[in-house]
């Protein structure tokens, strides 16, 4: 008997999303006798290069010396181990939660929210047709970009309901509760979503517990941070937030664990928090936008790094069309001898990019996948002469 048939004997919330009850993958695959399919989602992630790139990916500060800071990759590692407590407490599908946490930021662009924004402009400058937002760009990376070890093709060919989580979990939204549509769930066309204004609340409750999660962990996780960055001192927290909350991360991020199980068990129709901690979750974000993310040493290098990435994004479009997509032996020797150009033609190879795709959305799709070293790398290979004795 396979483990996918014993999930209801696990997972005691009849509200759980069983894997046997999924709506599949956009691939068939053969069934795995020891994994239910949303553990294989798991591995699937983990092993996948996108993931791996998330550990050189900004959080919040760009390029941290400290190990003690957190990186993109420490962020989902975070949200998943929560997120999947939660809902072993509440006996929804812990596999399901554990997948949609590891991958929910897999769209994230290098520096952050703000290579997020600076690739977005592109896209609307250069009429790319993509509105970059992590969590809808999300999709397209485990859908058609990201590269599973060698594999010959890329797509990590994921669940319907882990796909859905990832365009769902928008930690940005402010929701005090999340109804999903379980009762009356089908599957649609993640694809048409345009904007995350339009993205649906999620019909599993695993989606709606990342959902809320994301935005606890990164909240709390933030502070801590900036505390060790020295951008702000621990005195400076309001008294009202710590009286509520606690005064580290730890106790601030179990209080409203607790918070969100307690409340969710007692209306078991949404995930949810208490109309008190989420105004005191509330709270810290404001501080939070008013203490961390704007400070001056972190809008310090905004401008450095949108000047990066735009002449990187420029210069590879003016170099993929004089060679005719990396495809004209002779031009090619006229390129800068920089190992990025092999390195884009592997990408390009096996993303298999039909021939009428803009040459300006490759290069965006590339971009959008590197860490924030590569893009420096890739700058001083470009532009730094090297020498030659």
């Amino acid at each position: 008997m396979s483990c996918n048939l014993q999930e209801d004997k696990v997972f005691s919330n009849p509200k759980a999303q069983l894997s046997t009850k999924s709506f599949g993958r956009l691939k068939p695959l053969p069934p795995d006798p020891h994994r239910s399919e949303y553990q294989r989602d798991i591995h699937r992630i983990i092993y996948s290069q996108p993931f791996r790139r998330l550990r050189h990916k900004t959080q919040v500060f760009f390029k941290p010396n400290n190990d003690h800071i957190s990186t993109r990759l420490e962020h989902v590692l975070h949200v998943a181990s929560a997120a999947r407590s939660v809902a072993r407490r509440l006996g929804f599908n812990e596999d399901l939660t554990e997948a949609i946490g590891l991958a929910h930021d897999i769209g994230h662009a290098p520096y952050g929210h703000h290579g997020e924004k600076v690739l977005n402009s592109i896209s609307e400058e250069k009429g790319i047709g993509i509105k970059f937002e992590h969590e809808l760009y999300g999709l397209r990376v485990v859908d058609i970009l990201a590269e599973l070890d060698r594999n010959p093709t890329a797509g990590l060919n994921l669940t319907y309901e882990v796909r859905e989580g990832i365009i769902a979990h928008c930690g940005e939204a402010h929701d005090r509760i999340v109804f999903p549509s379980y009762d009356a769930r089908e599957p649609v066309d993640l694809t048409t979503v345009t904007s995350k204004t339009g993205v649906k609340a999620p019909s599993t409750y695993e989606a709606a517990i990342v959902r809320l999660v994301d935005k606890i962990v990164w909240a709390a996780r933030d502070v801590e941070d900036a505390i060790h960055a020295n951008l702000i001192d621990e005195n400076t927290i309001p008294a009202d937030i710590i009286a509520t909350l606690g005064k580290n991360n730890g106790i601030i991020v179990e209080t409203m664990l607790n918070d969100l199980v307690d409340y969710s068990r007692h209306n078991s129709d949404c995930i949810g928090m208490s109309e008190d901690k989420f105004a005191a979750l509330e709270s810290l974000i404001e501080f939070n936008n008013n203490n961390i993310y704007h400070n001056e040493k972190v809008e310090l290098f905004k401008k450095q790094t949108e000047r990066a990435i735009k002449q990187l994004f420029e210069y590879l479009v003016i170099d993929l069309d004089a060679t005719e997509r990396l495809q004209d032996e002779a031009k090619l020797k006229l390129l800068p001898p920089a190992s990025i150009y092999q390195v884009l033609g592997t990408f390009i190879r096996k993303v298999k990019y039909p021939p009428d795709v803009k040459t300006e959305l490759i290069v965006l799709d590339f971009i959008a996948g590197m860490t924030d070293n590569y893009v420096i790398r890739c700058l001083e290979e470009i532009f730094t002469p090297k020498e030659i004795i």
